[in-house]
């Protein structure tokens, strides 16, 4: 009998510390909103904010994005969040679900949801959203659909253990489709002796229906101690675009691709430097940069080198075009340092520091290229070994 009443008291300490967490949040996006209200450049708020609260640049954009939202458009949806009524998801799906509509429409959907939202769960809630808004403006449901057609994408994450994830943006019913042909092609695939699990032999069905018949060829990279690839010891390897490796992994790829010797320092395993005297570095030096750098070098960015900008902390012809003075940055960091009046500077040790528009400063630490010592650098085109 006791261990029912403790755990009905547990509940009741549940139930309140989420409704102090929501209330909470709501303190957090009015917050938000008003330091975005009162930054000199809104357009860039989202960098320094992503600092100072060690947020990722995604991360703080949302939440600008979300609390002025709130703040400017759906003021009774912030006000019961503050209130501990609702949870920041529902209010999340408020402001994403009713963006398309006009302040009227707007408001009749946040009424009748307010009335209820507090009784639902986040899922029934949103699902609810949705009907509403698909009620209540019906041609706008059908011009929205085409336009999320026009912005159908495949994008890559990167995941741990030198795993990594493709997500597809599809029209439903083609993504109906392409799961049930993969699916179809896993089953014709399970033989007699065939230990693997469904979703492994999805996964792998996947893979070939991509790359078995395309006749397109990919190109990867990966650096690799040569101690590794020559066996000697099992070092992981660094996948441009994502990150460590395991050895074997590594060793697979190199087998396939044409090898470039790279020369690291023994004790750091930073490249050796080397300089130029005009404005666009050479292919070799942008290659260098790259690899040194292997991301972007904004704090906290992890966009990588390959995807990014190459830029002088010090302008040329100021600065000169050498490996020293260059660094890579994304492409919205390189607008936010030139544009928002942010400073950058090497340092000796390889560091990056910032110094921001409100003068704080921050520092990005060097990366080893590949630990310590000396690697070799493969370029591999055709299907991934793996």
């Amino acid at each position: 009998m006791s261990g029912r009443g403790d755990s009905a008291a547990q509940l009741d300490a549940i139930v309140e510390y989420q409704a102090i967490i929501n209330v909470l949040h709501g303190l957090l996006m009015q917050a938000v909103a008003e330091y975005h209200r009162a930054h000199e450049q809104p357009e860039f708020a989202a960098a320094e904010l992503a600092l100072a609260t060690q947020w990722t640049h995604y991360h703080a954009n949302a939440q600008l994005s979300l609390a002025v939202d709130l703040a400017t458009r759906l003021p009774a949806t912030l006000a019961a969040l503050q209130q501990g009524r609702i949870s920041l998801y529902k209010a999340r799906a408020l402001a994403e679900l009713t963006l398309p509509l006009t302040a009227e429409q707007t408001g009749r959907i946040e009424a009748a949801i307010l009335a209820v939202a507090p009784d639902q769960n986040d899922a029934t809630t949103r699902q609810h959203i949705r009907r509403l808004v698909h009620r209540i403006d019906p041609e706008g449901a059908e011009r929205r659909h085409q336009q999320c057609v026009q912005d159908r994408n495949v994008q890559f994450h990167h995941a741990d253990h030198g795993m990594a994830e493709l997500h597809a943006y599809l029209p439903a019913h083609l993504a109906l489709a392409v799961h049930d042909r993969i699916c179809a092609a896993a089953g014709q695939a399970r033989t007699p002796g065939d230990d693997r699990t469904a979703d492994q032999r999805r996964a792998d069905a996947f893979v070939d229906l991509c790359l078995g018949e395309s006749g397109v060829q990919a190109r990867i990279q990966v650096t690799v101690a040569a101690t590794t690839l020559l066996g000697l010891d099992n070092r992981p390897g660094e996948l441009a675009g994502y990150g460590e490796i395991p050895a074997s992994v590594a060793r697979e790829i190199a087998a396939e691709g044409t090898w470039r010797r790279l020369l690291t320092d023994p004790v750091t395993g930073a490249l050796l430097d080397h300089g130029r005297n005009t404005y666009r570095p050479p292919a070799a030096l942008a290659d260098f940069v790259r690899t040194r750098d292997k991301t972007c070098r904004f704090p906290g960015c992890l966009r990588a080198a390959r995807k990014s900008d190459i830029d002088h902390h010090v302008p040329f012809p100021r600065g000169d075009t050498s490996a020293e003075n260059l660094t890579t940055l994304c492409r919205h960091h390189h607008r936010v340092k030139h544009g928002g009046r942010w400073q950058s500077k090497r340092l000796d040790d390889g560091t990056v520091q910032w110094i921001s528009p409100t003068g704080r400063q921050y520092s990005r630490a060097p990366e080893p290229v590949l630990g310590i010592g000396s690697a070799v650098l493969a370029d591999a085109t055709g299907a991934p070994p793996f």
